[in-house]
């Protein structure tokens, strides 16, 4: 049996995790044509100009995040659950007809020129094969909205692919990496951002968690993925480590603050704000630096629920939400 994923829900603002694709793949990836009517013909390409399977790897993504549109229609009118029903004699024919149905759903997206996160992660996956890159698709949990802190999804709502690439595996979205849904206007945002290519585990799973456990290469349980703050990719562009608090919901203060702890890991300086929602103007906050060690220390009164902005060199990197 297969099944379409799910939803793939989409970030509405920035996200998290600067990967690094060289520049030089892109400008050649911008000079593909933005259609192809056989996969082959672009893993073909992609061979040719390409040497190594990273940078390959990455012009699949590039390609596919600036071509490929989400199918917001299909998001907000409830098409993108279909179960396709078939009968086998065994486990061989059963995994035959299913790849059978994942190929064609991928070659659909390549035509079409837009899916949900199933069609992305299927079209990602048949092409780094015909470029001879692992690659496996993911199916799991997402956190994109403010309403995703400490909230455990009851099922999974996205797919993405993990490569693997000198024995090393890490994870790609090339779903968001096209850009986001606008939830007012129901309409498709192209952005493209390579910030969900070749991403670590451990930071991927900021924001992604797998179903299947043989993919979690974490020490996080389902609950502790829900109850992190929300980041953006911002975050990640700062050279700094979150120490405390690792919850996202903050449930009480000391002395009526809000203490936050970072961990610099370059030698740089940067400015610190916070914001409550609600506050016409972000605040300047309260830093306090010992060694590679920053704790902010933000004024909490009158504040005892809602959400809490973190604010680094004029860009909101993560969020809190306020249960005081």
């Amino acid at each position: 049996m297969m099944k379409e994923l799910l939803l793939g829900l989409f970030l509405m603002t920035g996200q998290f995790i600067l990967a690094q694709i060289d520049q030089e793949v892109i400008d050649k990836v911008d000079t593909y044509p933005s259609s192809f009517s056989l996969y082959e013909t672009l893993s073909e390409r992609i061979i040719t100009d390409f040497e190594n399977d990273y940078d390959r790897a990455a012009a699949i993504y590039t390609w596919m995040a600036m071509h490929i549109k989400y199918d917001a229609k299909a998001l907000f009118s409830g098409q993108v659950q279909r179960v396709a029903h078939f009968s086998y004699r065994n486990e061989a024919e059963k995994y035959q007809k299913e790849k059978a149905l994942r190929d064609e759903l991928a070659r659909s997206t390549l035509k079409k020129k837009k899916a949900v996160c199933q069609g992305y992660a299927e079209l990602y996956r048949l092409l780094c094969q015909a470029c001879g890159i692992e690659c496996e698709v993911i199916s799991g949990y997402s956190r994109s909205h403010l309403n995703d802190i400490g909230k455990v999804r009851s099922e999974p709502d996205h797919a993405w692919n993990a490569i693997r690439i000198d024995d090393e595996w890490s994870f790609v979205d090339a779903t968001w990496g096209a850009g986001h849904v606008d939830y007012k206007t129901r309409k498709f945002v192209p952005a493209f951002t390579t910030a969900f290519y070749a991403v670590e585990p451990a930071i991927f799973t900021y924001n992604h968690f797998p179903e299947e456990q043989e993919w979690n290469f974490t020490e996080l349980t389902l609950k502790d993925f829900s109850q992190q703050p929300l980041f953006y990719h911002t975050f990640f562009k700062k050279d700094i480590e979150l120490l405390s608090p690792m919850n996202g919901v903050l449930k009480k203060t000391s002395k009526q603050r809000i203490i936050i702890k970072f961990k610099t890991t370059r030698d740089r300086k940067h400015v610190f704000h916070y914001a409550f929602h609600g506050m016409k103007y972000m605040k300047d906050a309260d830093v306090q630096r010992n060694g590679d060690v920053i704790t902010l220390l933000i004024d909490a009164e009158g504040h005892r629920s809602g959400y809490l902005d973190i604010i680094i060199d004029d860009e909101t990197v993560m969020t809190y939400k306020l249960r005081l």
